[in-house]
């Protein structure tokens, strides 16, 4: 059996002008002994909170049937996948620094069409950020950050475009009765309640499992089946899964197999959930190299398509996993001794061979160091590589965005 992993999750309460509880705000942590919270990647941070919250946890026990408030980065807000998790229940914080461009104001046209309720986060009336206004349900205004003066002026002007306020880290009488005054409808702060650290336990989750899903979600020619054997044979991320659903899903008609959860999330779901894992599950390692590993998978794919001589399968798994020493921390010969590969794969990765295998994988090695001297495979040209190359970027583009 595995040993467990300690989670933690950050949980901040925000009241209503009644002082009667309205949601929480889920904050990352790492530990049970602070409330201050390391640097991350934002995306990393919103990842773990989001996975713990809506799988290793019970969101039922974490904040009962409130609304839970989660930072959203701008990278997590222009992914194109439909968001796995329940819009009734979370509200989507749009943090301060983000740019407003035409594509961040569709995605929060496309999430409030869904029924997600948006917050802009820490508002001090940024000019650059007063576009975004027509499109938040709610502004949360950091009343430290700002004067009395302005925020009684801007707070009037805000209600009659219909958007509810909530004053953040408030931190006393005063300040609450004030801001109550001038017409705030939620309040957070030191003055109510400290954050709270909820402590729970997962599974360990196998990087190989996370990366073939990672992969295989985001295939064209991918189907369910596929998809539910990967995820079924590793009990972490089924227990994730199903955890999931059992809360989101009428109990009237029980998930009977992994195969039948897999097709109550749905592909968009799936690939939503499939990058939060990469993104959540290991973040010890830079992601630029899980980006780079598919980035080459793919490309070996598009060129094993073209030449024909092995399935494009296999020349996808010889780029999918030309990074596993990295990825893993452990040998590259130890690695492939553990996992049953085609004996083609295994020479491909550990000798210097002149197969077109060989000469494909030599080749995407240079294009990222910028090196035009490499063989060619065979009835490819550099311009045709190329070619592929710029289609395989954007293919790992679509699951780890910037």
């Amino acid at each position: 059996m595995s040993e467990l992993i300690d989670i933690y999750i950050g949980r901040q309460p925000i009241f209503n002008t009644q002082l009667e509880m309205h949601a929480y705000e889920l904050l990352f942590r790492n530990c049970e002994h602070s409330n201050h919270a390391p640097m991350l990647p934002g995306d990393t941070a919103t990842a773990q909170v989001m996975l713990n919250a809506f799988g290793d946890m019970s969101l039922k026990d974490i904040a009962s049937d409130h609304k839970v408030f989660i930072n959203f980065t701008e990278g997590l807000l222009l992914r194109e996948n439909l968001p796995f998790f329940p819009s009734h229940q979370v509200v989507i914080e749009v943090l301060e620094d983000v740019k407003v461009s035409p594509a961040l104001l569709r995605s929060l046209t496309e999430l409030r069409s869904k029924g997600f309720t948006i917050a802009l986060d820490d508002y001090v009336f940024n000019p650059s950020l007063e576009e975004l206004e027509s499109y938040a349900d709610i502004i949360k205004v950091d009343i430290l950050d700002v004067g009395e003066d302005l925020l009684a002026k801007h707070a009037q002007r805000l209600k009659d475009k219909g958007v509810r306020l909530l004053a953040e880290k408030v931190e006393t009488r005063e300040q609450f009765e004030f801001c109550r005054n001038i017409g705030f409808d939620y309040f957070q702060g030191y003055f109510f309640a400290k954050p709270v650290i909820i402590k729970g336990q997962r599974l360990p989750t196998n990087k190989l499992t996370v990366l073939e899903l990672l992969s295989s979600v985001y295939d064209p020619n991918t189907d369910m089946t596929k998809l539910s054997a990967i995820i079924a044979k590793d009990v972490s991320l089924s227990q994730k899964l199903l955890k999931f659903l059992a809360e989101n899903v009428s109990s009237k008609y029980p998930i009977n197999s992994v195969h039948d959860g897999v097709m109550r999330f749905g592909l968009d779901r799936l690939q939503s959930w499939a990058s939060m894992l990469a993104l959540a599950g290991i973040d010890d390692k830079p992601i630029e190299l899980f980006r780079m590993s598919l980035t080459r998978a793919k490309f070996c794919e598009l060129v094993g398509e073209r030449i024909g001589d092995h399935s494009k399968n296999l020349y996808f798994t010889v780029g999918l996993f030309s990074m596993l020493d990295a990825v893993m921390d452990v040998e590259l010969t130890e690695l492939l001794g553990r996992l049953k590969l085609d004996p083609i794969i295994v020479a491909t990765l550990t000798d210097v061979k002149t197969s077109n295998l060989s000469k494909t994988l030599s080749a995407i090695k240079a294009m990222e160091l910028g090196q035009t001297e490499f063989s060619l495979p065979d009835k490819l040209c550099v311009s045709e590589l190329s070619k592929f190359y710029l289609e395989s970027m954007q293919f790992s583009q679509t699951v780890f965005q910037d």
